[in-house]
């Protein structure tokens, strides 16, 4: 009630404004938002092998962003930011939205740009992607917009409009909250028509478009005249530059109908990507590109975060301009505002105005910002840059999984981010992972530490898994589950072994007969990832490998704070055992719980050191 008492204060005061001149001259905005399209991967951000005249010649046309940063390194939580102005945690979705239908993604309660804009005169417009919730409170027509054409999920093929990776087969294509049948006809072709049919009718008053192009996001689907302009390339670097030129035709088709309508220069165009390019098995492994950074999607180096990014307002923003401060996406919600004359904005609004870096080329708003994504954290405090439990599977270095958990860099002096500076500069990553300690959202089990190790009967020994784990996490094999070394933190640092659903069970083999009262698992417990701890854990132990004796059973609790990151070990107590042989079976939730917002879902478990003693 009190957030619609102050959005109603808002729209008074906007309609007062507009009343008083006589005429609302306020601009309109374009919001134009890519998917998984890689850091420099314009012409005008250096990629030499790409074309791209629409996007070049906006760029040319206002502000290009040089250190221009999302708040996180994949979808959901990066769009969540940029329509709150807010980080990922405070808006309420720290990681990616369920793409099944009925499933809540960011909190309802939250106040979106398209609600400021529209308490303030603006007609409001989604077209394309949302994968920020699947509910009527938090699809588009619940947040803000008047008007919404997309599809709800993550992805969807561009031809039958079917989010297929996830069975079952799901269709996924939506008009106004309503279920919408185009068969046939491709997604980008129909979001063009869409947008080109909103500015026509609108025009006469001001508008917001949040235009979310699905491309070059995975599957790639590119326009057939692009795929023989790039036959010279290699896959998949031929695919995924034919979508990038998909994409910069429908953006030149979309400032070709603002001229057409005679608006061009009272309108108001940003376009960015949503974080770095994908290197994902649905994306053939790669096809962007983040040029001399390190990264990619889901990772907190440069390559999974800072993005091409561009302003234009030709009515007050100058021309062939280029910006080399730091700035985030959720500073676009507070710059639009402000260039829309609109005084109120919530008090969490984390943003800040880009306006005097844009018109005055002012120093940076932000002299500090901080992501969490995964198990992954950085701060960045000027030109320093610290990361605690850095990842990347971008392939352009390999990180010790003891000596890199804290990775220290200058990017001034170093923007590749290659060489970790923390031997060098002890003192500036404490000084840095102390500021990082006071944000709200860290916490003392964030900051990396000495890896534990076990001595256990079982180590060196033979062990065979009987049901294989996902071969993405597959880590080091059975053997680093007796090691006598526990994982980090993070799923993905070789020591974890990750289930997709399925239970975990692996045979070791003693060689003789050993004498033993305690057997333990370790387990991961990371909501945001999707990871749950195991429903519960079985031994039963052999002489012979072919005889069994009864399995023995311990239930595993949910951790008291459920959204809360946890680690965990298992164990289960007996009288001596005499036995060569061990069965240990891990049994997977298999679902995410009622509770989560991916309920239904497959989720995963991670397990690691398994100790006897």
């Amino acid at each position: 009630m009190i957030r619609q008492v102050l959005l109603l204060l808002v729209f008074i005061t906007g309609l007062s404004m507009s009343y008083a001149t006589g005429k609302d001259k306020r601009p309109n905005v374009i919001l134009i938002l890519t998917d998984d399209q890689g850091s420099i991967d314009m012409n005008c951000y250096g990629a030499t092998d790409l074309y791209t005249p629409n996007m070049d010649a906006l760029a040319q046309s206002g502000v290009q962003f040089n250190q221009f940063y999302v708040a996180a390194p994949v979808c959901s939580p990066s769009r969540a930011s940029m329509l709150t102005g807010q980080n990922p945690h405070k808006a309420g979705l720290p990681g990616n939205a369920s793409s099944q239908e009925g499933h809540e993604g960011m909190p309802g309660q939250k106040t979106t740009i398209a609600e400021i804009m529209k308490a303030n005169g603006y007609q409001t417009a989604h077209i394309g992607k949302w994968h920020i919730g699947y509910t009527p409170e938090t699809m588009p027509l619940g947040q803000g917009f008047d008007y919404s054409f997309g599809h709800m999920g993550g992805c969807i093929d561009n031809y039958s409009h079917f989010f297929y990776w996830n069975g079952p087969n799901r269709h996924d294509l939506w008009e106004n909250g309503e279920e919408v049948w185009h068969d046939g006809q491709y997604f980008g072709d129909l979001m063009a028509d869409k947008a080109r049919q909103y500015i026509e009718e609108h025009k006469n008053k001001p508008f917001f478009m949040y235009y979310a192009i699905n491309m070059p996001h995975y599957p790639l689907q590119p326009k057939g005249k692009w795929r023989q302009h790039y036959e010279h390339l290699e896959m998949p670097r031929c695919d995924y530059a034919a979508f990038v030129s998909t994409i910069d035709e429908y953006i030149g088709n979309l400032m070709a109908t603002l001229e057409e309508q005679g608006i061009r220069d009272n309108t108001i165009v940003i376009l960015q990507s949503d974080h770095g390019h994908s290197n994902e098995t649905r994306t053939f492994g790669g096809g962007g590109s983040a040029g001399p950074y390190r990264g990619s999607k889901f990772s907190l180096f440069e390559g999974g975060i800072r993005v091409p990014a561009i302003i234009s307002y030709p009515k007050k923003i100058k021309q062939q301009q280029q910006r080399n401060q730091m700035a985030l996406n959720i500073d676009w919600l507070p710059t639009i505002a402000d260039y829309c004359d609109i005084q109120s904005l919530p008090k969490d609004v984390e943003g800040k105005s880009l306006r005097t870096v844009i018109d005055k080329n002012s120093k940076s708003q932000h002299q500090q910002f901080i992501w969490k994504s995964g198990g992954s954290w950085a701060i960045r405090q000027g030109d320093w840059k610290l990361l605690g439990y850095p990842q990347d599977n971008s392939g352009k270095g390999q990180l010790d999984p003891d000596k890199d958990l804290l990775f220290l860099v200058n990017l001034k002096t170093d923007s590749t981010e290659m060489k970790n500076l923390l031997p060098l500069f002890p003192d500036k990553a404490e000084a840095l992972k102390a500021e990082y300690l006071k944000w709200e959202y860290a916490s003392i089990d964030d900051i990396p530490v000495k890896r534990q190790t076990f001595k256990h009967k079982a180590i060196g020994k033979d062990i065979q898994l009987t049901k294989a784990p996902h071969p993405k996490y597959k880590g080091k094999g059975a053997s680093a589950l007796i090691d006598g070394e526990a994982g980090t933190r993070f799923h993905n640092d070789g020591y974890w072994l990750g289930f997709e659903g399925n239970d975990a069970e692996l045979v070791i083999d003693f060689e003789t007969t050993i004498t033993a009262n305690e057997i333990t698992v370790g387990a991961m417990h990371h909501p945001e990832a999707w990871i749950f701890y195991p429903e519960y854990i079985e031994v039963s132990w052999s002489a012979d490998g072919e005889s069994y004796s009864p399995a023995l059973k311990q239930v595993i609790d949910e951790p008291q704070q459920r959204q809360v990151y946890a680690r965990g070990r298992f164990s289960i107590q007996q009288e001596d055992i005499h036995a060569r042989y061990l069965k240990i079976k891990i049994k997977n939730t298999g679902t995410c719980p009622n509770w989560h917002n991916g309920k239904g879902n497959t989720c995963w478990m991670f397990i690691d050191e398994v100790t006897v003693n």
